[in-house]
Order: C-alpha cells, then structure tokens, then sequence
C-alpha cells in the first residue's frame, strides 16, 4: 500500500511543478556504459598520453645525444657518465619507460573501470537496501493497522498498539537512513561519470551470485606474464644490470661499480620477492571469492527460513496465539537477513570483479 502512496506522490509532484522533462533526466546505465563515460572523462588517462608524448620526445633526444658523442673519448676521472650515452643505455631506458608506460595506461583503464564497478555496485545495493526497508515499513504498518483491529475486538491491550506504533517509526527511521545511503552512493557514481546533479541514473545491471570456476594455478601464471607492476619490476631489475655491466667496462673496482652492483642486487630482490607478493595478493583475492561464495548461501539460506517463520508467526499472531512482541522481533529478524543476504551478494559480486582484474593487468 506505502508503494503505491509514494508512487502516486511522485506522479502528482510531476503534474503539480510541471516537470515535464523527469523521464528524459533518467539514464539507463548497464555497466559497460558507465565505465564508458568514466573512461571517456578521465584526466588519469590524458596525463597517461602527455607521459607517452614525453618519453617519446626524451627517446629522440637520447639518440641525438648518442650520435653527438660517439667519438667523445671517455675518462673515468673526468666523464664516466658519458660511457652511457655512447653505449645507448638512455635510449634503452627511455624505450623502456615509454613501454612501461603504454602498459601503464591500460592498467589506469582498469582502475577506472573497476572503481566505477565498485560504485555502480555500491549504489545498486544502497537501493536494493532501500526496497528492503520499505518492505519493512510494509509489515511494520500491516502489522500496526492489525494490532489496532485487534485492540477494538479486546484482543491486545493499549501497550500494543503502542509498541507497534514504535515499531513502525523505527522502520520509517530505517528507511530514511538507507535513503541517505542511496543518495551519497548515487552522488559518488555521479562524480566518477561526470554527470550532473539533476541526472538520476537508472541502473540496468543486476547483483547476481556468480561462482567463480578457474584454475588458481592458471590464472597466477598467467598474471605474472601481464600484470604492470611486475612488469615494471622486471624493466627495473633488467635496466640495473645493463647499468652495472656497463659500470663493469671501465673497471670493476671503481665506486660507480660497486654502487650500480648493489642498485643491481637490490632491483633483483625486489623482483623476485614482488612476484611472491603478488602471488600472494592473487591467492587472497582468490579465497576472499570463496569465502563471499559461502556467506552468500548461507546469507540465502537463512532468509529463506526467516521469510518462512515469518509468515507462518504473522497467522499466528492473527488467531490470537502469540503476542505481538514476538512478530516484531520477527520481522527485525527478517529484515536483517534480507539486508545480510544483499550485502553478502554485493562481496561477492566486488570479490569475483576484483579477483578478475589481479589476474589480469592489476589495479
């Protein structure tokens, strides 16, 4: 009944301030269109281009510098540095960065996307939750509008009806506070899209239970091959031995040599020990999966039950055979386990998106 009182409040406050444009404000937004307009009105990726358009320019530069003092002599008291230059180790190392930075780019594309994921999710949940507390108000008036009847025929006393009318603004408080929710995560999409605070998004995409069946093994393999930051730890690491043998030429019992070892052996330890870390992160991610998987069907499980108890306890209290106390309590309950249960179906939802960007480029 309290839907179709707030449905027809909102059509009459068309039809009275003449908000003829109201449908038109409304967008349709799957998933894949919001990561759309995020990614479309990102500044991380146009500074992502100026940094590509830099290297470029610092690549050229280096081969012009390499070519300007390929008949400098060298000195290792006077200009050891310029050894590099002749043996093309700035080119190398700006090649290098431009490279990193091209995989750079698509990694920040996935950060959008999927921070845009976790909001569209967040918000779609926040009013999920909101249709969760009306159903609340729902039996909290039902049961209000009951007790009331049931107070006139000598059935229950004043003190019930009275505990059902708390009953019921706590659940109006319920709603109102998820309301609030819904209206800050709505706010949140809204800023990563770029759209304006007259806009309200519709959202398309649903929050569905999604097992997760892949090979751990696989998937951590096939990370350490794509993934930036190992990649990156690998130009690094790759780069310092380059310097090092480079040092080597003029001498290997030279400060220059010793210190470029050392920068060496240090880029080398992180590498191995960042794969191991990295290893370790996938492996998490990947129980965080599993473990959302089981509290989503438990979560499922105990709301089937509630609903069951509910409705056999509401005919009950209708007889006459318990007291209006104990359907309250009941209907607290229930309305926990819807809550737990959507909550449990967002983790899940984010802990299967999360696991999926680990194995692949990394955020």
């Amino acid at each position: 009944m309290l839907k179709k009182v707030f449905s027809l409040f909102i059509f009459a406050l068309i039809l009275i301030t003449g908000i003829s444009t109201y449908a038109s404000d409304m967008h349709r937004l799957t998933l894949n269109d919001a990561i759309t307009m995020a990614t479309d009105n990102s500044p991380e990726l146009e500074i992502c281009e100026l940094n590509q358009q830099e290297l470029s320019k610092q690549i050229k530069d280096a081969v012009l510098t390499q070519k300007e003092n390929r008949n400098t002599p060298v000195y290792v008291s006077q200009n050891f540095d310029v050894i590099y230059i002749k043996k093309g180790y700035f080119v190398n190392l700006y090649k290098a960065q431009l490279g990193l930075a091209e995989k750079q780019e698509i990694q920040t594309e996935a950060k959008i996307a999927y921070d845009t994921t976790q909001k569209y999710y967040t918000l779609k949940n926040a009013q999920k939750l909101c249709e969760v507390a009306l159903n609340g108000v729902d039996r909290a008036t039902q049961n209000l509008n009951l007790t009331k009847e049931k107070y006139k025929l000598g059935m229950c006393t004043q003190m019930d009806v009275t505990n059902s009318e708390i009953a019921l603004e706590e659940a109006k408080a319920n709603l109102l506070a998820y309301q609030n929710n819904s209206d800050l995560a709505e706010d949140s999409l809204k800023i990563k899209l770029g759209i304006d605070d007259e806009t309200i998004p519709e959202l398309v995409d649903s929050i569905e239970s999604v097992i997760l069946e892949t090979s751990l093994s696989d998937d951590i393999s096939s990370a350490l091959d794509s993934r930036y930051d190992v990649e990156a730890l690998k130009v690094n690491m790759e780069l310092a031995e380059q310097y090092y043998g480079i040092a080597a030429i003029m001498g290997t019992d030279t400060a220059k040599y010793f210190s470029a070892y050392a920068d060496y052996l240090e880029a080398s330890s992180n590498y191995t020990n960042g794969k191991k870390n990295i290893t370790l992160g996938i492996k998490s991610a990947y129980y965080s999966v599993l473990n959302a998987q089981k509290a989503t069907e438990l979560a499922k499980k105990k709301l089937d039950y509630q609903k069951n108890q509910y409705e056999i306890h509401k005919l009950r209290f209708e007889i006459g055979m318990i007291t209006n106390d104990v359907l309250i309590a009941l209907s607290d309950e229930l309305m926990l386990s819807e809550i737990n249960y959507e909550n449990a179906l967002l983790e899940q939802k984010l802990a299967v998106e999360n696991y999926n960007y680990q194995i692949t480029i990394g955020v």
